[in-house]
């Protein structure tokens, strides 16, 4: 439609309404949902509830010192990074949106890289961007080009690098067929962590490609065996990755 629609004006009146409900749905998915957060343990004075056990178990081993436990939001920075290449139409990119939606409302900090022949920055790392914003940069990445998950990894893995966060994490998402660039999964391996979610039903070329590219990034595969399924595979990996 926003191909069709004569001018801006009236491609913006598409547009705003699909931002909308792309989020109202994306704050029915995690309403009853908690941040990721992390446990740390301490001693007193530093922040924290009384950890009795510990206290005891350090008691017994000798020591004097009162042991506590604070939890803190989980501080991870995330790259999302989306294939965007020709076979990426309507209702797709709609289910994309929306499951980077989901991401960022569960995660803090999350740059978005995509790609199709070439690779497009469209939220950098420490980049002020709204929900609202980040939505409508997807929504607006034309489908279009090849598939070239190489340069798709190689620029997710230089947004990373100027993180200073300790915990770094690529999410790929992708069918796994890569028909330009080079191999993937030697730049898979530059990550510190790279996760794949694999999209679409089994194509033996895309399975190996996304296994061996979360391997060599010493990360997992999660399966979305259609677009409809993403959301809730992202909100499942959210979930699992970073209890």
């Amino acid at each position: 439609m926003q191909k069709r629609l004569p001018g801006p004006v009236y491609r913006q009146r598409v547009l705003a309404p699909a931002i909308t409900t792309i989020l109202q749905r994306a704050r029915q998915m995690v309403r009853h949902a908690a941040r990721p957060t992390r446990r740390l343990q301490g001693t007193w004075p530093e922040d924290g509830d009384l950890d009795l056990e510990r206290t005891l178990e350090q008691r017994h081993a000798g020591g004097t010192a009162l042991a506590v436990t604070r939890v803190e939001p989980r501080e991870a920075e995330v790259v999302a990074i989306l294939d965007m290449s020709l076979s990426m139409t309507g209702e797709k990119i709609a289910l994309v949106a929306l499951a980077t939606a989901i991401l960022r409302m569960k995660l803090e900090h999350v740059s978005v890289v995509a790609f199709d022949t070439h690779a497009h920055r469209l939220v950098r790392v420490n980049e002020a961007v709204s929900l609202r914003e980040l939505v409508r940069r997807v929504l607006e990445v034309p489908a279009q080009g090849y598939t070239n998950i190489e340069e798709g990894l190689v620029s997710g893995c230089r947004e990373l690098a100027t993180s200073r966060r300790r915990e770094r994490v690529g999410l790929l998402f992708t069918d796994g067929c890569a028909n330009v660039g080079g191999d993937p999964v030697g730049v898979a391996a530059r990550f510190p962590r790279l996760h794949v979610v694999h999209l679409g039903h089994h194509n033996p070329q895309g399975t190996r490609t996304c296994h061996a590219m979360a391997a060599a990034g010493r990360g997992r595969v999660f399966r979305a065996l259609t677009y409809q399924d993403l959301p809730n595979v992202v909100r499942t990996a959210v979930r699992e990755l970073f209890r």
